[in-house]
């Protein structure tokens, strides 16, 4: 693969993205890294975890909603991982050798106290980056352009040549979006999200619901955000049991970024932190914790397939009683997405 600021030849493509400008590529990148599960389970969505070189963080990219894709699955323990605790050197990406680094080098540099030197070096040296961090808004250093979480995976998509996957996958969600919210009641409840120190969790952080793609289901679904004109700071903040008992929220969501750090799955969840508030003389006359809606979130790095599920859940969650069924998206047709079956 080779890249070029030069027009486009005929057969070349050409994909442009902030803060990284524009790429000219002869042909398909060959092999590729990605930092986490945002643009991890775009490769994966497009069929290309056979060219996945190595994962810069996989303690943030969660792999089990994959096993509900019939024979779709993914050990991420087989690639390598580029960070070194909180550190992501440079000696990493020369090891992994990768055609292209889908990362948001902006990003990287106000992350890991890379220098633009280090990252020019890397893209000379091994291959350019295309990426752009759309996780959360609100980071002073992010002053480009964020897109949406389709967006930018339609970048990647044109990336690779594989748009019709990302065309497939679109319109799955673009009727799971619709079949939701041509169902949702009149009322909606008012949902407080949080991450959770501790298992169980003595403090929190709040989290406010905005157009991020980490809240992305929680728009879909069009709930309320219980901490919506609080004066509760929207960064750098923990609360405690008395503001979850102040707000009184209908429902309380409990995500994680790192995913193999906390429990997924509601039973678990419903065991050591649904018990714990119920126990609690100050959490336990909170309506969510009264009513039993107290739930366990996703990951919130999430990509195309992952976001799928979290839309799906995140209905369930909201609204009950409107969505009872087990699936509202076709598992078997998605599968066949990722794998190429064009049937």
């Amino acid at each position: 693969m080779s890249t070029s600021t030069s027009t486009p030849t005929p057969t070349a493509t050409e994909v442009c993205m902030e803060p990284v400008g524009c790429l000219t590529l002869d042909s398909p990148p060959e092999t590729w890294v990605a930092n986490a599960g945002i643009y991890c389970d775009m490769g994966m969505a497009l069929g290309l975890t056979d060219r996945l070189a190595g994962i810069g963080s996989p303690r943030r990219f969660y792999t089990g909603y994959y096993e509900q894709l019939p024979g779709i699955s993914l050990d991420k323990r087989a690639y390598p991982a580029l960070s070194r605790g909180t550190r992501l050197p440079k000696e990493s990406f020369y090891a992994v050798d990768a055609d292209i680094h889908i990362m948001d080098p902006v990003w990287i540099v106000n992350t890991f106290g890379w220098t633009e030197g280090d990252v020019a070096e890397i893209a000379n040296n091994v291959g350019p980056f295309f990426g752009n961090y759309i996780r959360e808004k609100g980071d002073a250093w992010h002053d480009y352009r964020y897109y949406t979480l389709w967006e930018a995976f339609e970048k990647v998509a044109t990336l690779f040549d594989r748009r019709e996957r990302y065309e497939r996958l679109n319109a799955v969600h673009r009727d799971l979006t619709e079949t939701i919210r041509s169902r949702l009641p009149d009322e909606r409840p008012e949902l407080l999200l949080l991450r959770p120190q501790g298992v169980p969790p003595q403090s929190f952080f709040p989290q406010y619901i905005d157009d991020s793609v980490s809240d992305l289901q929680w728009n879909v679904v069009e709930i309320r955000d219980a901490l919506a004109g609080s004066d509760i700071p929207k960064w750098g903040v923990r609360i405690g049991y008395e503001a979850l008992a102040e707000l009184d929220p209908d429902v309380i969501v409990m995500e994680t970024q790192f995913a193999d750090d906390f429990v997924l799955e509601e039973e678990s969840f419903r065991e050591y932190t649904l018990g714990f508030l119920r126990e609690n003389s100050v959490t336990r006359d909170i309506s969510a914790v009264e009513n039993g809606r107290v739930h366990a979130g996703g990951i919130n790095y999430q990509g195309p397939l992952i976001s799928l599920f979290q839309i799906e859940q995140a209905a369930k969650v909201a609204y009950p009683e409107e969505f009872t069924e087990e699936t509202l998206f076709d598992r078997q047709q998605v599968a066949r997405i990722v794998s190429g079956d064009r049937g």
